[in-house]
């Protein structure tokens, strides 16, 4: 009985952990050229309006050129990237 449980609970976690990912991104056309631009890109929760205010704010004269979203199934929230660009000062 016990062997039927162990067997049973990782069939469930095979079975559970293999979801597609969900992937979007959006890649703007950059209008800055030269040798002197300078691209950052910061992690963030696309769930979490506080972080991404303060992600925003910290960026605050860069533009925003890659934003890419990842979330499965079974992941609770969405994980992100956003890109920043500038000319160096």
């Amino acid at each position: 009985m016990k062997r039927l449980l162990i067997a049973v609970s990782l069939l469930c976690v095979a079975v559970m952990g293999c979801a597609g990912a969900n992937i979007t991104s959006t890649l703007r056309q950059s209008r800055l050229e030269g040798g002197d631009v300078q691209t950052r890109c910061e992690p963030c929760d696309m769930r979490d309006a506080n972080e991404l205010k303060r992600i925003f704010q910290g960026y605050d004269g860069w533009q925003v050129f890659y934003i890419s979203e990842f979330t499965t199934q079974h992941r609770v929230g969405t994980s992100g990237v956003i890109c920043f660009e500038r000319i160096r000062k």
